[in-house]
């Protein structure tokens, strides 16, 4: 009941924010149509909530969930010790040995990727035990948080791109707030939320201190101050992101600087993109440090393995290697006493992989023993190696059970990539077919693969109308913007993502800027008189 009574105050708060604050209208909208939109949001929310909860059920690798869980942990230190609660959660002076323990038993605290690109999860995770102080732990009432923050968001979005679109406001309301894959992802306990929130905040703010002239006053300080939360918030969440627009938003400075740059705008974005990534490479080549090629193979490489799914067994006296079986294959995992035994048949496999458990393991240096029944088939995989040896279990190896990944029903293979930049270029084109046409009509074999595929089609539908009324646009330069961010992100997102269904939400946070293009590109008053319709 009272789960219920706070979810309809904060419904019924944000819902006056939003009806009284002149910022959620626009000239020919007035504030219904964004409630309408925040609402959808709502319904939205409670959909995802109610797939996590009701067909996906390990709720320990439950995108959802899991940071809440964990910050379900931070937040329990309140009623123990305020100052140790506020330490955890601004991160300031937890670096002791105290905070990291305490660190160690959350799921979802480490990135639990040596190689990944920085995506940072105790953002989020702090946010939520921050949310909690208002929330009291009521789960619905974080999701109506987050449905509001990536709301507030896509409004930046809408409003940055609005003066240049004055003539289309309802069809730019539509590319930015209505498309059922943004609707969705961005309306979770997930990063995506506060993606939507550092994209909108820092394009909403550039745009506005490149194209309006401002004093030197506080107005030009508050700009920049929203500009750099912006870029914090991305940063913090997933900064891939940040990494991918951060190019496109020199360019568009030069252009509206430098009077050579604002005659030659592709010349100029190429230009920054040429230079942009070959920076990328310096600190390897000088000082042999991070290689971004090297870390994009390695990122690959985890994600394909991880897509298949199965179970890691770890050699508990070499703990680089580990034996790999599919989930099916558990029931050859043989424990070697009473206690192991205990664990794998009362708690299960989910429970064993688990970092809290993980970390029991550790303090008292005691692993629960385990071996293949011999003549199991298993894969033997070096944790620094790109080999892999098939090989048949003996009942010489003891294991103990590092890492469970349920079957992904919609994965996909992807090709290797090597770490050096021919390689990196020839996968382009395998990379834009993942992320753009896949799944295949021929490919679906569930509801959500056949919603992926029909907003497919709708995309590729609209890019074909779009061509075939193409236009050269007024604002070169924001076309040019809206291409190279959807670009990067469709590469990096189609080099490195072999499951269909996390492709679909990580394209969620390009796919308005795409519609945006179109818009800029797209002659709407030839397609209204070729099929006579009405403005």
């Amino acid at each position: 009941m009272s789960d219920i009574l706070f979810c309809s105050f904060y419904t019924l708060l944000f819902s006056a924010i939003i009806m009284r604050s002149k910022w959620f209208s626009a000239d020919s909208l007035s504030n219904k149509y964004f409630l309408g939109a925040f609402y959808l949001k709502l319904l939205f929310g409670v959909a995802l909530w109610y797939i996590y909860t009701h067909i996906y059920h390990n709720r320990a690798t439950s995108d959802i969930f899991k940071y809440y869980d964990d910050a379900q942990m931070m937040f329990g230190k309140l009623h123990s010790s305020a100052k140790e609660y506020l330490i955890m959660l601004t991160g300031i002076g937890d670096s002791g040995k105290y905070y990291q323990d305490f660190y160690h038993f959350m799921n979802s605290w480490g990135n639990g990727y040596g190689t990944s690109l920085y995506s940072n999860s105790h953002f989020i995770i702090s946010m939520n035990a921050f949310f909690m102080l208002f929330s009291q732990g009521h789960y619905g009432v974080h999701v109506i948080f987050m449905c509001f923050i990536s709301f507030a968001g896509l409004t930046y979005v809408y409003k940055a791109f609005l003066p240049f679109l004055q003539e289309k406001s309802k069809m730019l309301f539509a590319a930015v707030f209505l498309f059922p894959s943004v609707i969705l992802w961005s309306s979770g306990v997930l990063k995506e939320g506060f993606i939507w929130l550092g994209l909108g905040l820092s394009i909403y703010y550039f745009f506005k201190l490149i194209n309006n002239p401002l004093k030197k006053d506080l107005s030009l300080i508050a700009h920049i101050l929203y500009l750099s939360i912006g870029f914090v918030i991305l940063f913090e969440s997933k900064a891939y992101v940040l990494i991918c627009i951060f190019p496109c938003f020199i360019g568009l400075f030069l252009i509206k600087k430098i009077a050579f740059c604002k005659t030659r705008p592709l010349i100029t974005f190429l230009s920054v993109l040429f230079f942009y990534l070959g920076s990328a490479a310096l600190p390897h080549l000088l000082f042999n440090s991070v290689d971004p090629l090297a870390m994009l193979s390695d990122k690959q490489m985890d994600f394909n393995r991880s897509s298949r799914g199965g179970i890691y067994l770890a050699k508990i006296n070499d703990s680089s290697s580990y034996a790999f079986i599919s989930v099916a294959d558990s029931v050859n995992i043989v424990p070697l006493n009473l206690w192991a035994d205990t664990l794998l048949h009362k708690k299960g496999i989910q429970y064993l992989v688990t970092k809290p458990f993980w970390q029991i393991e550790l303090k008292s240096r005691h692993r629960a023993p385990y071996m293949l029944r011999k003549g199991t088939p298993y894969e033997l995989i070096e944790y620094t190696g790109r080999d892999t040896l098939h090989l048949t279990a003996t009942d010489s190896t003891i294991y103990w059970v590092c890492i469970y990944v349920e079957n992904a029903n919609s994965k996909i293979y992807i090709d290797p990539i090597q770490s050096n930049l021919l390689s990196l270029l020839g996968h382009i084109p395998q990379a834009l077919k993942i992320a753009m046409l896949l799944p295949y009509p021929w490919q679906v074999h569930s509801a959500m693969t056949a919603i992926y595929c029909a907003e497919n089609v709708f995309v590729l539908l609209l890019i074909f109308i779009s061509l075939f009324f193409l236009k050269r646009p007024v604002n070169m330069d924001l076309a040019l913007f809206c291409l190279l961010y959807s670009l990067l992100m469709l590469i990096l997102i189609g080099l490195v993502t072999p499951i269909l269904g996390g492709i679909e939400r990580y394209k969620s946070v390009v796919i308005p800027f795409m519609f945006i293009l179109l818009l800029l590109i797209t002659d709407t008053d030839k397609i209204l008189q070729r099929f006579k319709l009405k403005k």
